[in-house]
């Protein structure tokens, strides 16, 4: 797989309503937990995002976990590598982060692939080196190999963009 694959409305809107309602349910009881990370891609790189964990190291890591099996088993998930999600904030300018691999593979392996799958429609697109550029649009899913450079940027026109980052094989 080499190249990028943009899948608009991926799940159907019932679906998708309840796994953005899961995450980011405003009511006042809301008790889905945010973890603050004090960096985007590397640390030091002086971003900042909220990230929640669903799965990681073949644990499964959320009680949430159960809400995003229908998005595992749309994608034909066979082994899970790692699934969060990630909320950054609206900023006053548009501005990238660093460019990064999610999984490096070794020369023997398998090299995985990645899922984005954003959670809100905002003007803070994800690029890829090959200077492809793919829009934040809720329900959508873009496709690629984990081992492909690429990297997401701020945005100004909502307070959230909430993207489910999910590696797998």
């Amino acid at each position: 797989m080499n190249k990028i694959i943009i899948k608009d409305n991926f799940l159907n809107k019932s679906t998708f309503n309840s796994i953005k309602n899961t995450i980011f349910d405003a009511h006042i009881n809301s008790t889905f937990p945010w973890f603050l990370q004090n960096y985007k891609v590397k640390k030091g790189d002086g971003e900042m995002q909220f990230t929640h964990l669903f799965f990681e190291d073949h644990v499964i890591n959320s009680r949430y976990f159960k809400a995003l099996i229908p998005l595992l088993k749309k994608l034909k998930v066979r082994a899970l590598q790692r699934m969060k999600v990630n909320n950054t904030i609206k900023t006053n300018k548009i501005r990238l982060y660093r460019y990064h691999v999610d999984f490096k593979a070794s020369k023997n392996e398998a090299v995985g692939k990645t899922g984005l799958f954003y959670l809100h429609t905002t003007n803070g697109p994800t690029f890829f080196k090959n200077s492809k550029k793919v829009d934040c649009v809720e329900n959508r899913m873009v496709i690629f190999p984990s081992d492909m450079r690429h990297t997401g940027s701020t945005h100004t026109d909502h307070l959230c963009r909430g993207v489910i980052n999910i590696n797998w094989f």
